[in-house]
């Protein structure tokens, strides 16, 4: 049997602060709530001078995205995955216990990580405007001010915590001809088990796999996968009633 921890797939993290809110906005204690109900994506960032921080901005398809959870936040769409803790203390916010995996990339990505991983060293104040589109500014101790975008978690959209479940994906896509579809191709899956000390302990048969799997782009290689699946309610006439989000690769 194979043998792989889990419990290490998940870094921790650690915050510090607190957010002011405009009159017109909710008040804090919503605001700071709803931290973890965005992926909040770099849209500007400046320094001191209000000069554009352009070695931020090297993957515009892909900006940097901050995700916070229970006292634990993520830095991704950098080189590698980056975590830790996070504390607000009133309107401060303290970044600490930074982790990372440690993955090989382009320069250009490995100064991204460099200099972000830099500059959530320090403190900074947080403030967070929920309007049409919610919006989370950082202003940090050296001057510089990151402003982020919020997009909706995969449990707001879809009401729910959804269920953790494990996929391996094949390498090779199968034929899978749909209605008005007849040369689809689809991605070949079974389901993957681990016992409660992270030990995979079996496998499901291979077979076609239908729905699209958010965040997740095959590549012509085998992966593991750790996957939220959650329950649509109404679903419209022929589209499936479970949506399938990406957490992160295993393996």
């Amino acid at each position: 049997m194979k043998r792989y921890l889990l419990s290490l797939l998940v870094a921790p993290l650690v915050l510090v602060g607190c957010a002011q809110m405009p009159d017109s906005n909710p008040p804090v204690s919503q605001a700071v709530n709803s931290l973890d109900a965005f992926h909040w994506q770099l849209t500007d960032a400046t320094n001191h001078r209000g000069q554009r921080l352009d070695y931020l901005f090297v993957q515009p398809s892909k900006p940097v995205q901050v995700d916070f959870k229970v006292n634990r936040f993520t830095i991704s769409n950098t080189c590698n995955v980056m975590s830790g803790n996070y504390l607000l203390n009133e309107n401060m916010v303290t970044f600490s216990d930074m982790v990372s995996t440690r993955m090989l990339c382009a320069p250009q990505l490995n100064t991204l990580e460099q200099q972000v991983a830099a500059q959530f060293q320090k403190k900074a104040n947080i403030d967070i405007y929920l309007s049409a589109a919610p919006v989370m500014k950082l202003r940090f101790t050296d001057g510089n001010t990151l402003t982020f975008t919020g997009r909706p978690t995969a449990e707001v959209r879809y009401g729910g915590t959804g269920e953790t479940i494990f996929m391996e994906v094949a390498s090779s896509t199968v034929a899978c001809a749909l209605p008005g579809m007849p040369l689809k191709q689809c991605l070949q899956v079974r389901d993957v088990y681990y016992d409660n000390n992270g030990v995979m302990n079996g496998t499901s048969t291979w077979r076609p796999f239908y729905p699209n799997i958010e965040g997740y782009r095959h590549d012509g290689m085998g992966h593991i996968l750790r996957l939220k699946r959650y329950n649509i309610a109404n679903p419209a006439v022929n589209a499936p009633n479970q949506a399938y989000v990406m957490d992160m690769v295993v393996q």
